[in-house]
């Protein structure tokens, strides 16, 4: 995918999100979102909900279980929705993908999946959702001003379509309330150095050590960047990634051990030897 076809792609992410809150919810355009691991799909929608002033909430799909067994029920993963008050919420379910497509080996694993896809089909439908909250009680929560974005890499496979999801095993009735899909490919060149140079992690670290030069932060890790570019396997997270190595090891980018520093509100920059 080029870099033009990227950028319109999150044009496109930018007007659900805007027509969502334009309309205060009257519109909720849920979409899917496919692309391989590293592409930035919970970054992009995190960046534009921040952006249009909406409450973000990260669900991973894949820890879910079904309402009933041990372990993290949608209810539960719902909860912060408790603490949204009323806000317009975009809820992000990462490896939505893990529920449907094939590799469960038992068959209560995949009696588990299925009904977490249940689940997630009886909230798209309710204007209201059961939520755990204190003291294992459930409590009642609109969803009139929540709009969810289902994510997840489908093994790779570029391209996804509606008929490719019903191939997975994707319920018809789900497809039918989230019909819409858009594809992040593989971030450019460019844009990993745009995510740079506007990276919130760059600007704490540079709080935390001050004498460090930005300048120097930018030429190092955006050299390392352009050397990794065609085995990055991480996509975004690798800025994140160099970011943490350069100000751990002292402005470089090698392996260090770290001398003991002590905790305070600014810490020497130079606190790593060979």
């Amino acid at each position: 995918m080029s870099a033009m076809k990227q950028e319109e792609v999150k044009a496109q992410l930018d007007k659900i999100l805007r027509i969502f809150k334009t309309t205060d919810g009257e519109i909720r355009p849920h979409f899917m979102l496919t692309g391989p691991s590293g592409s930035g799909k919970s970054f992009t929608i995190g960046c534009l909900a921040e952006q249009h002033e909406l409450n973000f909430i990260e669900v991973n799909a894949a820890q879910l279980t079904k309402e009933g067994l041990s372990g993290n029920s949608l209810s539960k993963a719902l909860t912060p929705l408790l603490q949204a008050g009323g806000r317009m919420t975009v809820v992000f379910v990462d490896e939505f993908d893990k529920l449907f497509i094939s590799g469960n080996n038992c068959e209560l694993a995949h009696e588990s999946t299925t009904g977490v896809q249940n689940e997630f089909l009886k909230v798209l439908e309710s204007d209201n959702a059961q939520v755990f909250g204190d003291y294992g009680k459930y409590i009642t929560v609109p969803m009139d001003k929540v709009l969810f974005v289902f994510a997840g890499a489908f093994n790779g496979i570029e391209n996804i379509d509606l008929d490719k999801l019903r191939d997975f095993g994707l319920k018809t009735e789900f497809i039918g309330r989230v019909g819409l899909i858009f594809n992040l490919a593989k971030p450019t060149l460019e844009s990993m150095h745009k995510l740079l140079h506007t990276s919130k992690l760059l600007e704490t670290y540079l709080k935390v050590f001050p004498k460090a030069e930005r300048s120097d932060a930018l030429e190092k890790i955006g050299a390392a960047i352009d050397e990794s570019y065609e085995k990055n396997t991480l996509g975004v997270r690798l800025i994140n990634t160099m970011l943490h190595k350069y100000f751990i090891n002292g402005g470089k980018l090698t392996e260090k051990v770290v001398k003991e520093s002590s905790f305070q509100k600014t810490l020497e920059f130079s606190s790593a030897t060979h």
